[in-house]
């Protein structure tokens, strides 16, 4: 979805007006745009903070900045009787990223402490890459599928529906409602050497996405970037797509940090935080010394 944003920007001449000329690079994943981060060859790449900190506290001093608080949801055949976390035990359970991916931990942990049920133990599942899981629960495969946002929209877009949302488990742990674990990295002190340009770029970014969020002609023009060949899933992606534009404000977002990091450190152990046992300062932009 960063493409989208980029398209904005670009056909709007946002960068121009805020000083800076962007250039986009097409790479196959996450984890190539970290490689390519790290290597020199991009100046901005999008990541979760849980990357930043490890990496700062490795002493690579990264930085982060919030792109996007949409969340994954439960996902259910429209007449499955699963209506909530508890309804999970016993349940053919598909999971996106893995036993250590984020928004599996905090559901994890919600259903720990609202239901006293651990769903490692209590449900069958099956981890997997979410196209893989989008189908195998199309066939009948499998009861549910915690999935990313986007995954979630393509199973609304062909009549599935939302059991469980990942915001609503944060909101149950003391968390925020726009909780922002994927965002905008980038190194320190090429930043503070660019100013201008990586403060230009994050109010270019701010006003695309609110142009999204606010003129649905912006939507037909990236349309083309959405692979959403039907109403129903280009409407799917709009709606939850915008539904992440929100933010947290810093002080919100810190507190976020840290009571998140303590209950993934918890339900997945110092795996599931990258072996480190406190999170590093400096995590997230502007520093805290302006």
């Amino acid at each position: 979805s960063v493409q989208w944003v980029a398209e904005i920007i670009r056909r709007h001449a946002l960068d121009a007006a805020n000083g800076f000329d962007l250039s986009t690079v097409a790479l196959a994943n996450t984890d190539a745009g970290r490689v390519a981060l790290m290597a020199g060859a991009a100046d901005v790449v999008v990541s979760d903070w849980f990357f930043v900190a490890a990496q700062r506290a490795a002493g690579t001093r990264l930085c982060f900045a919030p792109f996007s608080s949409a969340s994954g949801a439960v996902m259910v055949p429209a007449a499955s009787p699963i209506q909530a976390l508890p309804d999970l035990a016993g349940s053919r359970l598909g999971v996106a990223g893995g036993p250590l991916d984020k928004s599996w931990l905090i559901t994890r942990a919600a259903a720990q402490s609202t239901a006293a049920i651990d769903l490692q133990a209590a449900a069958h599942l099956s981890y997997g890459a979410p196209p893989l899981l989008n189908a195998m629960l199309q066939r009948g495969d499998l009861d549910a599928v915690m999935t990313y946002w986007n995954f979630a929209a393509r199973l609304d877009g062909a009549g599935f529906r939302q059991a469980v949302a990942v915001a609503d488990c944060a909101r149950t742990l003391g968390l925020s409602d726009h909780l922002s674990l994927i965002g905008f990295v980038f190194h320190e002190d090429w930043a503070k050497q660019n100013r201008p340009t990586i403060d230009g770029f994050l109010a270019a970014a701010t006003a695309a996405q609110s142009r999204m969020a606010n003129d649905p002609a912006e939507w037909q023009a990236i349309r083309p970037l959405m692979d959403a060949p039907d109403d129903a899933l280009f409407d799917s992606m709009r709606r939850r797509f915008v539904a992440g534009i929100q933010q947290s404000p810093p002080s919100v977002r810190q507190n976020d940090a840290a009571k998140l990091f303590d209950i993934v450190r918890r339900t997945g152990g110092t795996r599931g935080v990258d072996d480190i046992e406190t999170l590093p300062e400096g995590i997230f932009w502007p520093l805290q010394d302006g």
